[in-house]
């Protein structure tokens, strides 16, 4: 009887699964990873960069992303380990976190990780996607950069007359 009394207890403290009876689709998986996720924009970012020395700006893309360009000053960790990592690394609950991925989906998921371990500032970006598109600077091995928009390449506007030639 206490061993039954002490299951349902536990059962009751983790919490009762749904299960479905198919797989959830990408679209769901994304609502559900992104839902009552407020982002940061690229503004805000460079602001509390300026602020805060002490902001950990966590790139959670994979190593290949990360290592073709990151955005400066962050640090990259891999998705499956972070809060392993924090938890061992970061000790003080209040530590200003912002963390990014591509475009906010994988962030969403490590954001809401790491609040349910404890941490109580933490913040998702718009994503490195973003960032490179407004114009900002991003690192790699090879050093700074900036993208830049390329001028279309269209035969019919860009061609230049050929001598002799005529309409």
């Amino acid at each position: 009887m206490i061993r039954l009394v002490l299951s349902l207890l536990a059962a009751l403290s983790i919490g009762t699964a749904v299960h479905a009876t198919e797989p959830a689709t990408i679209d769901e998986v994304v609502a559900a990873a992104t839902s009552d996720m407020d982002y940061v924009d690229s503004a805000y970012l460079k602001n509390r960069q300026a602020q805060n020395a002490d902001l950990l700006l966590l790139d959670v893309r994979t190593q290949r992303e990360y290592d073709a360009g990151h955005i400066p000053g962050s640090v990259w960790m891999e998705r499956g380990i972070v809060e392993f990592r924090m938890a061992r690394m970061v000790r003080d609950a209040d530590a200003e976190i912002v963390v990014y991925c591509a475009v906010g989906n994988r962030s969403a998921l490590v954001v809401k990780a790491l609040r349910e371990i404890g941490y109580r500032n933490v913040k998702a970006h718009t994503g490195f996607n973003a960032w490179v598109t407004a114009g900002n600077a991003y690192e790699n091995d090879l050093g700074r950069s900036t993208m830049i928009e390329l001028r279309a390449i269209n035969a019919a506007t860009n061609a230049r007359p050929m001598a002799g030639a005529s309409d």
